[in-house]
């Protein structure tokens, strides 16, 4: 699990890293930075159990991207910064054809934030970087490895003050084969969380929203065409992740209604459809990712509120 620490002197915010068994006990933990401000947002795995950790860190104004990459104990194998641009936002990064490829979001020359998607291997050289998006607001929020190694990434992008969707398909050297915005102008909001792949096509998990947001799901074809579009309870404000479990998906939603807080899960289909889902209560918790851990169990992170300790990393295992 990654994310950061707060100090009351120099350096005031550390990557924190807690590395666990599968029921949770902690194995051990691990802070990682530089002198100014380092925010861990994301991680990705070998198959070897080597570990890239990714930062956003801020000083000066700016924000950059630190790429750590650690061994199974959480010694240091290298450290460094990338990106051309500028106020890096990694969201996501996954370990594809012996590198690693990070998404998120950078401003660029063009003084807009765009979606950023950048390639490093194991040595930690830039392999390619590469950004996409229009003169307003865009980010790339997500990234997976396709079953023909290929990388799919959704996100969202600002489009004449609206939101879409945002889905693109590029080949291992960085190449775009397609990219779609999805939604209506006239419509709700959609912002790309989460993707899978499926037997025929793919499943991204959206938070679309007006004046409030709600959880979404879209179900797309190979060559990215909309094939249907569900809308879940409005006590889900927001879809966060998807894991496949078995030939099914499960998607983590956050959960909040007038008396209680805590998250949702739902079980989809390969089609998008929807076969059950369940709330689970947690006072002060605010669920951020999770993981499967074995056939219908899975491990939710995210943030608690304690009245004696603040805001604390918090984590459970749930059945679902």
């Amino acid at each position: 699990m990654i994310g950061f620490s707060e100090h009351y002197d120099e350096p005031y915010i550390e990557t924190l890293v807690v590395k666990t068994d599968l029921n949770g006990q902690i194995l051990w933990t691990r802070e990682y930075g530089t002198p100014a401000d380092d925010i861990g947002r994301c991680i990705a795995i070998t198959d070897d159990g080597l570990a890239l950790l990714l930062s956003r860190v801020e000083a000066s104004g700016d924000a950059r991207l630190m790429a750590t990459l650690v061994d199974e104990q959480g010694r240091l194998v290298w450290q460094n910064n990338y990106g051309k641009y500028s106020n890096y936002s990694p969201w996501t990064a996954v370990y594809s054809g012996g590198a690693f490829v990070i998404a998120g979001q950078c401003m660029t020359d063009k003084k807009y934030l765009q979606a950023s998607l950048l390639k490093i291997d194991l040595e930690g050289r830039l392999l390619w970087e590469r950004d996409f998006g229009g003169e307003s607001f865009d980010g790339a929020m997500d990234i997976i490895e396709t079953s023909d190694y290929n990388l799919l990434s959704t996100g969202y992008s600002w489009i004449e003050d609206h939101e879409f969707l945002w889905v693109a398909v590029l080949d291992p050297n960085g190449k775009t084969l397609w990219q779609k915005e999805i939604g209506k102008a006239d419509s709700l909001s959609l912002e790309g969380r989460a993707a899978a792949e499926t037997g025929d096509g793919y499943l991204v998990a959206v938070t679309a929203s007006d004046f409030s947001g709600v959880g979404y799901l879209v179900k797309l074809d190979l060559a990215g065409e909309l094939i249907e579009e569900t809308r879940l309870s409005e006590k889900f404000p927001a879809a966060l992740s998807i894991q496949r479990d078995g030939g099914e998906f499960i998607v983590l939603l956050s959960y909040v209604t007038v008396s209680e807080e805590g998250f949702g899960l739902v079980r989809i289909g390969d089609r998008g459809e929807i076969l059950d889902e369940r709330s689970f209560e947690v006072n002060s918790f605010e669920p951020h990712s999770f993981t499967r851990i074995s056939s219908g169990r899975f491990l939710v992170v995210g943030t608690i509120s304690d009245d004696d300790f603040g805001r604390q990393a918090f984590w459970m295992s749930v059945e679902f």
